[in-house]
């Protein structure tokens, strides 16, 4: 027992002694965490997103403090402007969403000493971005200009210039910004043999600290052996010239009918494969240069787009020697290629204005090719949406949207318009809000054929480049035109399908009855004013109504394709009658149509008369878009034939041809034509002259 005691008291006064040695660290780490100062922050960088918000500042301190934001920053507001001990500042930011990224400092004093908060706010991307990476300047003295896209205030944008050649320095000196290009001024390259080169560089540390740059190299060429070039005129290098490389020593004087940099100038192929990238380059060596007297033009393809130095309304006289030559018939056009820019003997800012010549589309003439031209009492056939009636989820992988015009005698062609955004970020004919107008008036620009593969190749021998919005100078009212609506399909009836929107008629399909809209469905166009991009139908301008029908579009008992069965009455009707129609098809689905009219609906009966005939291309398709496939709906006008005028009852059928259709990977055969699938209608309507 003795024993067991001793052992009882030897534990009880070890564990005492741990017990003490405890409390000893106990009070030592009390003593630790004594945290004391005169000031501190949790936070030295604050970055808050672009929506109007608040944060929080913790102030550690053993006194009274003060607090302030730089002065002049507004945007930033704080709950108080003094405090004492450890305490929050809370920091309220407005919306920044629009504006580039900013930032601000916050002061907190105590006991004579300052410490600072950076606060930032995120903002709108800023960018900075040659058009080109190389620029080739002519050898005089002069202006020389390059596009450049930035959204950053230039007076802050740092310039650096590098000369790279021996002993040529400082003969780039002036460099301006327009919001569009860049300009500076090059001394003369004296030198009969070698060019000289530099490297322009602009540089930009934004708010959040993020450096933004780009550069351009220049290289100014010595002066070419032009001087005993002699004048020829643009008929002899269209009629006496062979195609080829140019080998006499001429030149020509002309004028510039538009700026380097302009979006809507060329038709831009796809390239990659799949075929999902639009390469820009076309657009960027094209340059339309007409007659002194505006009656000829030729089109310049100059040798890279750095060699692409021409204005608008610039006058020029340009040595041909050495660029090559080639031609097309049906329209007869001349182009010169492989354009360098030291070919370019001289160039300077015409005096006399720019004024297009005045015509009817059906005075045209091949010799109006690449001539800035007026067309007179034109109208937007389907005049709804906008001038880029597509799914604009494609817009990387589509260049161009064709919109159809007529005029008061009867004619159509296509005014072009290029992805302004996909190309430089400019909005200005394309979805920016604004319906195009809907009366009638006059469409200036440049006069082009082009083949487009999305429309089916061949869009008519003429059609129209607007180089300026200001060019389209249409009434706004439908009231203000010149034609009137005879009946219109433009919105769809959940109740009745087939019911016109204006007049009187039935837009019907000839595998189901009469007066009946069985298997027509809604779905939808595309003519939102905004949405420039991916995600919902909104966002991709899917906006707006169609017709749809995916039954049977072949008639396999009579061996012949199915059709749209437009009904209406031309009772009192004595004036010329043109349709507008607009379409798409599945692919698959029927491509190749026949119009035709009646005053009988018996698909059999034998009494249709032709009017006309016209493609209606697939739809695209997001996995493999081909450049055949069109990304919105094709519009096609064509007049009416006289004798369906003054009828009771008319019927316009839009009867597929053949079985020809197209695949997911391209080629057109009748072993792709399924009956079943989708063709669709956006718009139908017939109108007539007032």
């Amino acid at each position: 027992m003795k024993r067991l005691n001793i052992l009882t008291n030897k534990w009880r006064n070890i564990t005492l002694v741990i017990f003490s040695f405890i409390t000893i660290l106990g009070c030592q780490k009390d003593n630790l965490v004594q945290f004391r100062t005169d000031l501190a922050l949790n936070a030295r960088i604050i970055r808050l997103p672009d929506s109007a918000t608040s944060t929080k500042i913790q102030v550690y301190s053993d006194n009274n403090w003060k607090v302030a934001v730089k002065p002049g920053d507004d945007w930033v507001t704080l709950d108080r402007t003094e405090g004492s001990g450890k305490s929050y500042i809370t920091a309220t930011v407005t919306s920044n969403k629009d504006n580039p990224a900013r930032a601000t400092e916050i002061y907190i004093t105590a006991k004579g000493l300052t410490d600072t908060v950076f606060l930032q706010q995120k903002g709108i991307a800023q960018h900075l971005k040659f058009a080109d990476r190389t620029l080739n300047a002519t050898a005089p003295a002069g202006d020389i200009k390059t596009g450049l896209s930035t959204n950053i205030d230039f007076d802050k944008i740092e310039q650096k210039i590098k000369y790279t050649s021996p002993g040529q320095e400082n003969w780039i000196s002036n460099l301006t910004y327009d919001g569009t290009n860049l300009t500076f001024k090059v001394t003369q390259n004296s030198s009969n043999d070698d060019a000289r080169t530099a490297t322009i560089k602009l540089l930009y540390i934004d708010m959040l600290g993020a450096t933004i740059t780009d550069s351009i190299l220049v290289t100014q060429n010595p002066k070419a052996a032009y001087d005993n070039a002699v004048l020829k005129d643009f008929n002899y290098v269209k009629n006496a010239l062979g195609s080829g490389t140019i080998t006499e020593d001429i030149y020509i004087e002309g004028i510039v009918l538009a700026d380097k940099g302009n979006p809507n100038l060329a038709l831009n192929p796809n390239k990659g494969t799949p075929a999902h990238t639009v390469d820009h380059t076309e657009n960027a060596i094209t340059v339309y240069v007409q007659s002194l007297d505006g009656t000829s033009g030729l089109k310049i393809r100059t040798k890279t787009p750095g060699d692409n130095l021409f204005s608008k309304n610039e006058k020029v006289k340009l040595w041909l020697k050495g660029a090559t030559l080639s031609k097309t018939t049906n329209p007869n056009t001349a182009t010169i290629s492989d354009f360098p820019s030291n070919n370019i003997i001289d160039k300077v800012a015409s005096s006399t204005p720019l004024i297009p010549r005045e015509k009817y589309m059906r005075d045209l003439t091949d010799n109006d090719m690449y001539t800035y031209i007026t067309l007179k009492d034109v109208e937007i056939s389907v005049p709804f949406g906008t001038y880029y009636n597509t799914n604009y989820g494609y817009y990387a992988r589509v260049d161009c949207y064709p919109t159809n015009i007529r005029d008061i005698n009867g004619d159509s062609m296509y005014l072009l318009t290029n992805d302004e955004k996909a190309a430089d970020g400019l909005t200005s004919l394309i979805r920016n809000g604004v319906p195009v107008p809907q009366g009638s008036g006059k469409i200036s620009g440049v006069i082009v054929s082009e083949n487009y593969p999305r429309y089916g190749g061949n869009i008519g021998k003429y059609s129209i480049r607007p180089l300026d919005r200001s060019e389209i100078v249409l009434n706004k009212n439908r009231d203000d035109g010149f034609s009137k609506v005879l009946v219109e399909w433009s919105t769809f009836s959940t109740t009745d399908p087939s019911a016109s929107t204006i007049g009187t008629g039935r837009l019907e399909h000839s595998a189901i009855p009469e007066n009946t809209s069985t298997g027509i469905t809604k779905t939808t166009n595309y003519l939102g004013l905004t949405g420039l991009g991916n995600g919902t139908n909104a966002q991709k301008g899917m906006v707006g109504d169609a017709w749809q029908f995916a039954t049977s579009w072949w008639n396999t008992a009579h061996n012949r394709g199915e059709a749209w069965i437009i009904k209406f009455s031309t009772k009192n009707i004595s004036k010329q009658l043109s349709m507008q129609i607009e379409g798409n098809s599945d692919t698959g689905g029927p491509r190749n149509f026949i119009a035709e009219w009646s005053t009988s609906r018996d698909m059999d009966s034998g009494n249709w008369n032709y009017i006309t005939e016209y493609t209606m291309e697939d739809v695209v398709n997001w996995n493999n878009t081909l450049i055949t496939q069109v990304p919105g709906f094709k519009v096609v006008n064509f007049n009416l034939p006289i004798a369906l005028l003054n009828q009771d009852v008319v019927y316009i059928r839009l009867r597929v041809k053949n079985k020809m259709a197209g695949s997911s990977t391209g080629g057109d055969s009748e072993a792709n034509f399924t009956s079943n699938k989708a063709s669709r209608l956006g718009h139908v309507s017939v109108k007539y002259n007032k």
